[in-house]
Parts: structure tokens; sequence; C-alpha cells
């Protein structure tokens, strides 16, 4: 029997809710700059404004109100706030839900009767919760839903739950919502994977058919792989985050998750093509078809592994015997094995978490999280909301928000936007390295390449760690084999492979961009007829707790 995971576990009582607003002044107001204000602002910025003119432009500043007292207007007039739909906080013994929506389907279509669970961030519906796994949000309410959750109801689904994520969703290990550990449905002892920890953790449990997972650097399909779900990442841009909160632009990426591979790939399609508020779509991108041709016929199909990945120094060896075992499984099939080297393995996750460090960090920080440069939609809302909470409760942000900003928030002594830069040019080598064993003519040429998706089993993390203990794991090596395909904008998926000790862990498939059918040929080759099962009940939760 495993050892309950220390920390709550039953969902804590909501917060009594108060005006985020009420020390903020109207929504249609603009104060313009004091003299001192501008001073502050000219060597905050090293704007080098002299005496003249500061005292002039505070003279000129208020010519800038009508424009955004207009805009705050004609915004006003067009958006209400909105009003609370039925939502009841969730009472299910593996503290995966966060709110019980059960939002009935739109259309009669080939999803009928699928339950989803949508990641917190994702929003149901207007006037629908939704969070972050921190107190940041909470009393948040959608403005409009996510593209994604109105095509899925068209399509006949019914949006049964949001579900938990960890806090800031900063984290990879699924235990640091705010409201307490996801426990894995396979062990309610061990960590679920985050920071998509609830829906990949609903799914496993049989609660939901479909989980709709966001990923930034693993944070979808690490989970899914800790809690034996299939989990597909299309290529970049395929499916609009519109409705999605993002973190990084460069790595947000919707995932689909579920038990049977031709649930998610049917899914998958029905989300797929542009909304016209997605900029990383373009104008044009068509909807696709990954249910075309699906097959579990991998003969003649060109596997590489990645030796780095299976290597002791990025993946236990317990796991990466697990990944060789379906390797030549894959090979009895017909599959040809390959094995290729790239020496830029690592280099992927350091590249990403400058991203967040530098990127994404500051963005929260600034309250950003109510816009992103590559959605039009956005909410005003949200960034006073956010703004406001932080102003009253400092100590609400995230401890992996705070240790980030603390250590990297001075740029090491570089001018603000090097490191941005600097990670961002590494973005070419790193696809260049990862192209290099399926672009290059010769007989060791392959079609996809394939590796772990964690490094680990799900983990405990016990009463005896220490507080940097737990922020190493939330900050640590969970992402090493699953940020490229964030970075370089690729298609991966992660595929239930086995147990270790009883736990699930999952084998990840990438190729180039716009190859989704060639993973989804390995992961039906892997799928046990009837789709991979549900984790086994629990013990009795109460007695579990005891």
């Amino acid at each position: 029997m495993s050892t309950p995971m220390s920390g709550p576990r039953a969902p804590r009582p909501a917060r009594a809710y108060t005006d985020p607003y009420s020390l903020l002044p109207p929504l249609d107001s603009w104060e313009a700059p004091t003299e001192m204000e501008i001073a502050q602002a000219s060597g905050r910025h090293r704007l080098g404004i002299d005496l003249d003119d500061i005292e002039r432009f505070a003279l000129m500043a208020p010519g800038y109100e009508a424009p955004h007292v207009d805009a705050a207007q004609a915004w006003l007039a067009t958006h209400p706030a909105p009003e609370p739909i039925s939502a009841v906080r969730g009472r299910d013994a593996y503290n995966a839900v966060a709110y019980e929506l059960h939002l009935p389907p739109t259309g009669d279509g080939p999803l009928a009767g699928l339950r989803i669970a949508l990641k917190e961030t994702v929003a149901a519906e207007r006037g629908a919760p939704v969070g972050a796994g921190s107190p940041l949000l909470a009393g948040y309410l959608a403005p409009y839903p996510a593209t994604v959750v109105t095509r899925l109801r068209e399509a006949g689904a019914v949006i049964s739950y949001t579900t938990r994520a960890d806090d800031l969703c900063l984290s990879i290990t699924g235990d640091s919502s705010v409201d307490g550990p996801v426990l894995n449905p396979w062990s309610l002892g061990h960590t679920a994977g985050g920071s998509s920890a609830g829906a990949a953790a609903a799914v496993a449990a049989g609660l939901a058919d479909i989980a709709v997972m966001g990923d930034q650097a693993g944070s979808g399909r690490f989970p899914a792989a800790c809690c034996g779900v299939f989990a597909l990442m299309v290529t970049q841009g395929l499916i609009p985050m519109t409705g999605v909160l993002g973190f990084t632009p460069r790595q947000d990426r919707v995932v689909i998750g579920g038990r049977r591979v031709s649930d998610v790939a049917l899914a998958a399609s029905l989300v797929s093509g542009a909304d016209g508020h997605d900029l990383l779509q373009g104008p044009h991108c068509p909807p696709a078809n990954w249910t075309r041709d699906l097959t579990p016929d991998v003969r003649g199909l060109r596997i590489g592994v990645v030796e780095e990945s299976l290597s002791p120094e990025f993946c236990d060896p317990a796991v990466a015997e697990v990944i060789e075992d379906r390797v030549r499984d894959l090979a009895e099939l017909g599959a040809e094995i390959h094995r290729v080297s790239i020496p830029e393995y690592g280099l992927a996750a350091q590249v990403a978490m400058i991203l967040s460090v530098h990127g994404g960090v500051p963005g929260m920080l600034a309250t950003q999280l109510g816009s992103s440069p590559t959605v039009m939609r956005a909410d005003p809302r949200l960034v006073r909301h956010i703004a406001d909470r932080r102003r009253a409760h400092p100590e609400w942000l995230a401890t992996t928000v705070q240790l980030s900003a603390s250590a990297a928030g001075h740029h090491g002594g570089h001018p603000p936007g090097y490191w941005l830069a600097l990670a961002q040019d590494l973005i070419p080598v790193l696809t260049q390295a990862w192209d290099a064993p399926i672009l290059t003519p010769g007989s060791s040429q392959v079609d996809v390449m394939l590796g772990p998706t964690g490094d680990t089993a799900p983990t405990v993390p016990g009463p005896e760690m220490s507080r940097e203990q737990r922020l190493n794991r939330r900050l640590g090596k969970g992402i090493r084999h699953t940020a490229v395909a964030n970075l370089t904008g690729r298609p991966a998926a992660s595929v239930p492979a086995g147990f270790v000790n009883g736990l699930p862990v999952g084998l990840q498939v990438t190729s180039l961009p716009f190859r989704e059918h060639l993973l989804l040929r390995i992961a039906a080759a892997l799928e046990p007829a009837g789709g991979h099962r549900t984790a086994p009940a629990p013990h009795d939760f109460e007695e579990t707790l005891a």
C-alpha cells in the first residue's frame, strides 16, 4: 500500500469572494503622470529626460487621456462583465476536479457521449471559473469560451469538469496547487505530474474520456505519462490557443489526451483549424483529419531511438528498460529500428527555462495573463484582477515564480532582452539538430524519433523534503525530454509504455511538423485492445487518509 502524500487531500472550501477592483480606478479612466512620476520613469527606463522636458511633458501628458478613455468606453459598451454559470466545487477522491460543470453539447456530432475534462486554464464558457492553481485567479470568470471548447460541444461532447493545475502552471510535479496536490489514480501516495495534473488524472481515473491540457514545455504530455494516458500535441498553430491562458507564446500549445488513440485523433481533428483569432495560425489553416488512414501498421516505419534520451544522465534505468521493451515490440511488428545521436539533447530544457524566466515570468509579474501577443482576444478585467490581488496579497505569488524572478530578474548583469535574444536564436540550432536524423539521406535516415516522456516514474514528495528540494523538483528535470517539441513547433505524442513499480511511464515520439499520422501509427500499434485501461478503483478515500 502506498504512503499517502503529505499535504491536504480533499478540496479546500472556496474563499469568500471580495471585489478585486475596489482599490483600482474606474475601468474607463486614465491618470496622467505627474512631474515626479515622469522623472521616476526616466530614471527607471534611462529615458534621458532633462528637467525642462519633465515639466513640458507633464503639461502635454493629459493629451493622451482621450484615446485611453474613448477606447475603454468602447470596450465596456461591448464587453459587459460575465455572470457566473453553475459550477460545483470538485469532490473526487483524487483532488483532480476544480469544478463540476456538465455543460451539454450544442450539436449532435461524432463525439456524442464523450466526457471532457479541461485544464482549469481553458475557458469552458462565458461566466465559467478559470484558474491556474493560484489564489491570484480565484473568483475570475471567463469572458468567452475557448475555441476548442466550442468545437468540442458542437461535435456532441459534454464538458464535465475543469481540473486542477500547478500554481501558476510553473511546475512539473502536480503537487503545488493552492487546493492541494492532485493524487495519482494508480497510487494515491504519488504525484500525477504537472502542470495539467487534474486533467490527466481525471482521464486515468475514468472520470472523463478526453482531456484538454495546456503544454508549455511538457506540462500536458508529462502528466499524461505519469497517469497512463495517451496524449497528442500537434504541430504548432494547428489548434488555436484562443480562450486558453498562455505563458510564453513560443512554447504554449494545446494537448489532447485520452485512453483511446482513435478518440484523441478524432477530438484533435475536430478542434483544429483557424478561428480568426490565433495569429500563429495564419489565414490559411484548414481543419486537419488525423483519423483518415489511422492504422496500427508500422511495417517499414523507420524509428530513431535517441541514445542520449535513455542514458543514465537523462533517464532512470528502470524507465529506460520499459522503453526498450516497447522498441522491441515495434521491431517485432515490422518497424525498422535505428539508434541516433543528438549531442545537443540537453540544451532544449535550458533554452525553455530561459524563455520562461526572462519572458513568461516577467509577463506574469506585469499581470499580462490577460493578453497575448499572438491571440487577438484578451481580457483587461483579468489584468486588473491579478494586479489587485497581488497588491493585497503579494505572498500569494507562486514560490516557483518568486524564485525565478529573484534569481534571474536582474538579467545577470546583461541588458534586458539579452537572454531572450540568446535563447530565441538557439531555437534554429535545436531545430537543425533534431531535423538531421530525419532529413539526412542515407541508410540511417529515420521517419520519427523516440525516447521517454519523463526521466522517472511518478514520485513521492515525502514530508522529509526541504523547501529547497520541493522547489528543485518542481523546476527540475521533468522537461528535459519534452521541451524541444514546444520550442521547435513540431508534433509530439506521449504513449503509455508500461509500469515501473506499478506506476505508469510514457514513451515520447516526435517528427517533423505535419507528420502527426506517423506518431498516431506508433501509438495505435502499442495500444491494447479496447484502449488503455483506467486505474484501479481507489480504496475508500477516508480509509486512505487514515
